[in-house]
């Protein structure tokens, strides 16, 4: 199988609502195949609504909170693949409970010791367990396998007795812990241990960075480029979480180009408010010079476009009344050999071999970097269009909410909602 997987980093929720629409729809009309969303959000709201909204979480990196997996009862106990090398950690929150929580660290201390504690629920988001000594300790060495994913059953028994098996060995059994009303579980890694739950297999699902990271992206190229045979025959798309617009009339043609191109290493959309995309829209006749001067961007870069709000709010405008969505480029493929906005493109899953991106200027390493180590062009795909609501240096002076109105209404006619 060669999977479609579209790769997003979230997510400003005003922002990524529109995308949400087209996404679900190219996903329901066979276009896309997974979505897979990296929270990099950067304050609590954003973060919760990403949570509620884009699925189970699939991985989370060694410095991320308890993220909520499932419940246990004595009818049914709760079973998970777990990939992680070290302190799988698993909260049981007791449902006739509310103030306390049941804290198990299996392969704590290099994977050598399990422990077990009883914290108030506050604690749960606080790694420090300094003032919270364990109730129950026992020497597991080697409980957790690096070779292979670990098998995770946590049971209760009829009388409310809960206990745990990794790998088919019993770390504990608890006796003095009753959870006869069942429990909600939730899970972590920590200490130098990420945590993937490959028994996730959602179309939609979350992947959460380590929270606190002004460049965090390399975390998401990395984890693909470490699982290349899973993923080398998948096409990537991957796009910012504030595009407004995308016509999904063109995405199959995107796709398809991609494929049967291999020789570029990134393909990027035609997107409305990119430095380069405008240059050669202009170019070819698509955008007048009554809306100003859209130069090339120096090696790529910059440009009065994206300093300018005033040039964003009018090419915006230009576009969300033009009678077709559309900004023809010179060439139904322009090749490129500088410095691009990935607002939208596409990699072939081979190319994760190249990946591993160290932190730092992700957009630099993928159309600069890489493209000149291996003498490969990149590429903008003239038939489809989509559009990037704003960059950074624009913020000051975008109308982001008289937008983001305007291309909700633009979604809601295309997708007849």
């Amino acid at each position: 199988m060669a999977p479609v997987i579209l790769v997003t980093f979230a997510g400003r929720e005003a922002r990524m609502q529109i995308l949400n629409s087209y996404v679900r729809r190219a996903m329901a009309d066979g276009l896309i195949d997974e979505w897979h969303i990296w929270d990099f959000t950067r304050s609590a709201d954003d973060h919760d609504w990403v949570t509620r909204e884009f699925g189970p979480v699939r991985y989370m990196g060694d410095n991320v909170g308890y993220q909520h997996r499932g419940a246990v009862s004595h009818k049914a106990a709760l079973r998970m693949d777990a990939l992680i090398t070290n302190d799988l950690h698993i909260a049981l929150l007791p449902k006739d409970d509310p103030d306390h929580v049941i804290e198990i660290v299996v392969g704590g201390w290099n994977n050598q010791q399990s422990v077990l504690r009883k914290l108030p629920r506050a604690m749960l988001k606080d790694f420090d367990r300094t003032q919270a000594p364990a109730s129950w300790v026992r020497s597991t060495p080697g409980v957790l396998s690096s070779g292979r994913v670990n098998d995770v059953v946590l049971n209760i028994d009829s009388s409310g007795i809960p206990d745990l098996m990794v790998n088919g060995i019993t770390v504990g059994r608890w006796p003095d812990i009753t959870l006869s009303a069942g429990a909600d579980v939730m899970v972590r890694g920590g200490w130098g241990g990420t945590l993937e739950l490959t028994d996730v297999v959602a179309p939609v699902r979350r992947y959460i960075g380590n929270p606190g990271d002004q460049m965090p992206y390399f975390q998401c190229y990395q984890y693909y480029a470490k699982r290349l045979p899973d993923f080398v025959d998948a096409l990537f798309l991957k796009c910012d979480d504030d595009i407004v617009y995308m016509d999904l009339d063109g995405l199959a043609g995107f796709i398809d180009h991609r494929r049967k191109n291999p020789h570029y290493f990134v393909t990027s959309a035609n997107v409305v408010n990119n430095g380069v995309c405008a240059y050669f829209q202009q170019v070819s006749g698509a955008l007048p010079l009554s809306l100003g001067h859209f130069e090339r961007p120096p090696g790529g870069f910059g440009g009065t476009l994206w300093t300018d709000p005033s040039k964003a709010n009018n090419l915006h405008d230009f576009f969300l009344a033009a009678p077709k969505k559309e900004f023809p480029l010179p060439a139904k493929v322009v090749d490129w050999q500088e410095r691009q906005s990935i607002n939208f493109i596409a990699w072939l899953g081979r190319d994760l071999q190249h990946m591993a991106l160290a932190r730092g200027d992700d957009e630099k390493m993928l159309t600069v970097d890489l493209p000149t180590f291996l003498e490969r062009p990149t590429a903008i795909y003239s038939d489809f269009t989509v559009s990037h609501l704003s960059f950074g240096p624009q913020e000051k002076g975008v109308d982001v909410n008289r937008l983001i109105t305007a291309y909700d209404a633009l979604m809601r006619e295309k997708l007849a909602l």
